[in-house]
């Protein structure tokens, strides 16, 4: 009787799903997607934060065995990393627009429990009015998190970066705790640490507000948990694994493949999981967590990608192979010999052959979706951002490589004074880790002439915000941007398309009304090229600032309706 109860239960959630992804108007469900997924969101945190703090005293006991001095190297390295990533690196935007579409639904969600970028949008007297709001592609998770620090601290966009910062200091810390509880080898764990805080492309875009941060470390800390579940065999660790996979799907499209990996990781480690009624029980709100997401996934199946053809195809999948095997042996943008480690930990060592295994397909996984993928390429554009899903379990192989390479050089050697041999390799095969990554610190230190259209019209943008009336509206291609500094912003596209609410702004804000001329006014695109000249036609436009890079024209002009 229970057993049909149960299986009634999933068949009535994956009934309500269908229906609603077959019978109802794709606008509805996106209208009850932005009201949805933010409560949705909301409820998986506070149970898994519930469900973590049920293991206070697991973690207490794990806590107190690392208060000593490697605990005070473990708590230094993670404050170094984010030092290096918040200070070392540039603080700025590397892809352009979407870490400003990010922050504005973090900030929607906030500041009005609706999941979407503002269009069109207000601030009365310190309170916010998005009057149009746009669903976005990508799923809302990490907007989601953004959102939370926006309602504690007040929405900057500055808090986004921090938030990626402190992202990156977490990540440290569960490669650390992924390596431990694999080895329980503490220089083998850090070095796997130490590694991944000193990967150049990891230290660069955690100092952005891209989403493939957050996606790597829920991807990780799902990982850890199902490890730590696979030694214990303890009921509330596998709720705690449950209740992290509805999160760790919905950071990015491709999140999703973590339940490709944590299904096989499962029946390999812990088969006895399904057959376990408890887990079953467990597995109704999981499905009901991840079934917004699921619908989601579907609503936004054959959108635009950037690109006019083909978005998956087995075409891409020799120049992908071709790239992205390269990347990690040529010693421009990767370590080689994080690499050479990485290899060592697969084959050389003898033990966790089941972990080393899973660890592996972890890598593939992530490593293998993007193959197929038209912007795939770790040397298209800023596409490189898709290499952070690979680094963690490159990391933990490394550092397992390390510490068998250390055993091995003790080993080799007399008997005698083996602790004292065992000091030296270490520090020996610190320092060689550390001294490869010297050569990449101009790398990290780069901006590079990658986007730099964008990045001035940004840069520009927020000087002429602060030129902006208090009482004031700017219509323009990018409103996230103003939204985000409080300032009041429209589509560029309703000077034209809804020339009523223009004349309407016009007389609230007592003519100040303003046109960004930016970055896509310039660009090669014939219908936003139309659209700012049909603009500059259609209204009397007086210059208020003006600024110029290379062939790009930024300007901030005051409008006035011709009479």
């Amino acid at each position: 009787m229970f057993g049909f109860i149960l299986l009634s239960g999933y068949l009535l959630l994956a009934g309500i799903g269908v229906w609603l992804m077959m019978s109802m108007p794709r606008n509805e469900i996106i209208r009850g997607l932005e009201k949805t997924v933010p409560w949705i969101l909301r409820i998986n945190l506070f149970l898994l934060i519930a469900a973590v703090s049920v293991c206070r005293r697991e973690l207490w006991n794990f806590v107190k065995k690392f208060w000593n001095r490697r605990g005070v190297l473990l708590v230094g390295l993670c404050i170094t990393a984010f030092c290096m990533t918040a200070f070392t690196v540039p603080r700025t935007h590397r892809i352009f627009y979407d870490e400003d579409i990010y922050a504005s639904v973090g900030q929607n969600i906030a500041l009005d429990g609706r999941a979407g970028q503002c269009n069109y949008g207000t601030f009365e007297y310190g309170e916010y009015y998005p009057h149009w709001i746009t669903y976005n592609k990508q799923p809302s998770g990490w907007p989601f998190l953004i959102s939370l620090v926006f309602q504690m601290l007040g929405t900057h966009e500055l808090y986004g970066f921090l938030l990626n910062n402190l992202i990156f200091s977490a990540a440290v810390l569960t490669v650390f705790l992924i390596a431990w509880h694999l080895s329980e080898a503490f220089f083998a764990s850090f070095i796997s640490a130490l590694i991944f805080g000193l990967i150049p492309h990891n230290l660069i875009w955690h100092n952005t507000i891209a989403a493939e941060p957050s996606s790597a470390l829920f991807a990780g800390l799902t990982v850890l948990a199902l490890i730590i579940y696979s030694k214990t065999r303890l009921q509330r660790h596998f709720v705690v694994l449950a209740f992290l996979v509805p999160l760790a799907c919905q950071m990015r499209p491709e999140s999703i493949l973590i339940v490709a990996w944590t299904v096989p990781a499962l029946l390999w480690l812990v088969p006895g999981t399904f057959t376990e009624r408890t887990s079953w029980i467990t597995g109704i709100p999981v499905l009901a967590f991840i079934l917004p997401h699921l619908i989601h996934l579907y609503t936004m199946r054959g959108m635009s990608w950037g690109a006019g053809g083909d978005k998956i195809s087995l075409s891409f999948l020799a120049h992908n192979i071709a790239t992205n095997g390269i990347y990690y042996l040529n010693n421009r943008f990767f370590p080689v010999i994080f690499m050479l480690f990485a290899v060592i930990g697969l084959f050389f060592t003898r033990r966790w052959l089941k972990e080393k295994l899973l660890v592996l397909l972890w890598f593939f996984i992530f490593w293998g979706v993007f193959l197929f993928f038209y912007a795939g390429s770790y040397t298209y554009g800023a596409d490189v951002r898709f290499a952070l899903l690979s680094f963690m379990p490159l990391s933990v192989l490394a550092g397992m490589g390390c510490g068998y390479t250390r055993d091995y050089l003790v080993s080799s050697g007399f008997r005698a004074g083996e602790k004292g041999r065992q000091k030296l390799f270490s520090f020996l095969l610190t320092g060689i880790i550390l001294v490869s990554f010297l050569q990449f610190l101009p790398l990290v230190r780069r901006i590079g002439q990658e986007a730099w259209g964008a990045r001035y019209d940004h840069q520009y943008a927020e000087k002429f915000s602060k030129k902006l009336p208090e009482r004031s509206i700017v219509l323009t291609h990018n409103p996230a941007m103003f939204l985000l500094w409080n300032r009041n912003a429209i589509q560029a596209y309703a000077g034209i398309n809804n020339p009523q609410i223009i004349g309407h702004l016009m007389e609230k804000y007592a003519g100040h009304v303003y046109f960004h001329y930016n970055y896509w006014c310039n660009a090669d695109s014939a219908p936003n090229r139309n659209l700012c000249r049909a603009i500059k036609e259609r209204y009397f436009l007086e210059e208020i600032a003006c600024e110029r890079e290379q062939n790009y024209v930024y300007v901030l002009y005051k409008m006035e309706a011709r009479k």
